[in-house]
């Protein structure tokens, strides 16, 4: 088992005096089967007159936030120490399953086919399933089909920060072959959809490590997303087309949801007559002494 502390803090500074902010954070890891929170906690500054938490319809662990005071900067660091255990391997048990069976079972299950459906991000299209259609021919195991499926995103889409925002819709992605992490798994949960999987998108943490010869950097780690597959028995499998791999003990998982619009890190609602305002967002995932 591994166990990290993360500390991920997002500072936003505006041009303008903001009279009041009220938000909402997805930040704090969830408690999984193979992920234990040994702690986590959110701060906001300036101090907020109310922070709580809830669990949102997904299971996911949500912070809301008023702050109804003058400010022109605000601040929410969220820090956890978690412990993330490595895969049993169980899923290789029934990968090997054609994925047309996958695809039929997924209506047996309510919780399950809710995934299979569009979602306001993510919408079945012929473009989506052009894609995907080559790599799931007839019979072909499902989670090799999926493995081929991130592969073919990771090589034929150029990661290249800044190329979409959150407006970017997923035919722009298409047609500009570029995005980042929350791009390409909206792409490959599309493409599973446009076959009649269900596909759901997780966000999380992901430990970066340096290059040979380099010292590690704080705060140079990043927020992620990836996707998650439903196979029966296995359950959700998970895995990265950004990196092109399964995901395995170096991803601590947030949130999931449809797609980013589920579980985005922080959302909210100020009130300032300012137009503009700075984002700064820095992420630490330390590996700490179990």
């Amino acid at each position: 088992m591994t166990t990290y502390e993360i500390v991920h803090t997002t500072e936003y500074r505006y041009e303008s005096q903001v009279s009041s902010s009220y938000g909402e954070a997805h930040l704090l890891p969830r408690d999984l089967p193979r992920q234990r929170c040994l702690s986590r906690s959110l701060t906001v500054h300036p101090a907020p007159n109310d922070l709580r938490r809830r669990t949102d319809y997904f299971g996911n662990e949500v912070s809301f936030f008023t702050l109804p005071v003058p400010h022109f900067q605000l601040s929410l660091t969220a820090t956890s120490v978690v412990v993330v255990h490595p895969s049993s391997g169980d899923t290789s048990l029934f990968g090997d399953e054609p994925w047309e069976a996958v695809r039929d079972a997924v209506d047996d299950r309510a919780e399950v086919a809710e995934f299979a459906l569009d979602s306001q991000l993510v919408a079945a299209s012929p473009a989506l399933e052009a894609l995907a259609a080559p790599v799931f021919r007839p019979g072909r195991p499902i989670l090799d089909a999926v493995g081929e499926l991130s592969s073919t995103i990771h090589d034929t889409f150029e990661y290249v920060p800044g190329a979409t925002t959150i407006t970017t819709t997923i035919d722009q992605v298409l047609e500009r072959r570029a995005g980042v992490c929350q791009d390409f798994a909206h792409l490959l949960i599309g493409g599973l959809r446009s076959l009649g999987l269900a596909a759901r998108y997780v966000s999380g943490y992901i430990e970066t490590v340096p290059a040979p010869g380099q010292e590690r950097l704080e705060g140079a780690d990043r927020s992620h997303a990836w996707v998650s597959v439903w196979v029966p028995e296995a359950g959700w499998v998970d895995v990265d087309p950004t990196n092109d791999r399964f995901v395995g003990d170096r991803y601590v998982t947030t949130a999931w949801g449809r797609d980013y619009k589920d579980v985005p890190p922080v959302k909210g609602v100020i009130f300032t007559a300012g137009q503009d305002h700075e984002l700064h967002v820095s992420v630490d995932v330390q590996r700490v002494a179990d």
